[in-house]
């Protein structure tokens, strides 16, 4: 069995934090989960949104949304109105499920902006 996915966005997080230390700040997490319905009322009065991306990278004047799968995940109904919500402004959306390919992504982003 694989890692959860909330040890594969620690890993991601860390990795970055450690191998960017001048863009730390620039890759986070949105909190979009609530424990109960009363968590999860509070949060949504403060503007939080179901479906958001895991990680937002903001970098060379672009938005990255980056959503993050266990090998064997799939998006949410609300993950995916999201995802066609921010690509028709134009913004970038990537579904991850390995580390290798997290790597991949941000250094292309880094790469090329």
């Amino acid at each position: 069995m694989g890692q959860s996915e909330a040890a594969f966005q620690q890993w991601c997080r860390i990795w970055f934090h450690n191998t960017y230390p001048a863009l730390r700040g620039l890759l986070f997490h949105v909190r979009n989960n609530a424990h109960n319905s009363r968590d999860g009322q509070y949060w949504k009065e403060l503007g939080v949104v179901a479906g958001v991306s895991d990680f937002i990278f903001l970098y060379a004047r672009r938005c990255h949304c980056i959503e993050l799968k266990t090998l064997y995940g799939s998006q949410s109904d609300e993950q995916i109105d999201w995802e066609k919500l921010v690509t028709e402004q134009g913004i970038d959306y990537y579904i991850i499920n390995t580390k290798e390919k997290f790597i991949n992504l941000i250094n292309k982003i880094i790469n090329e902006g």
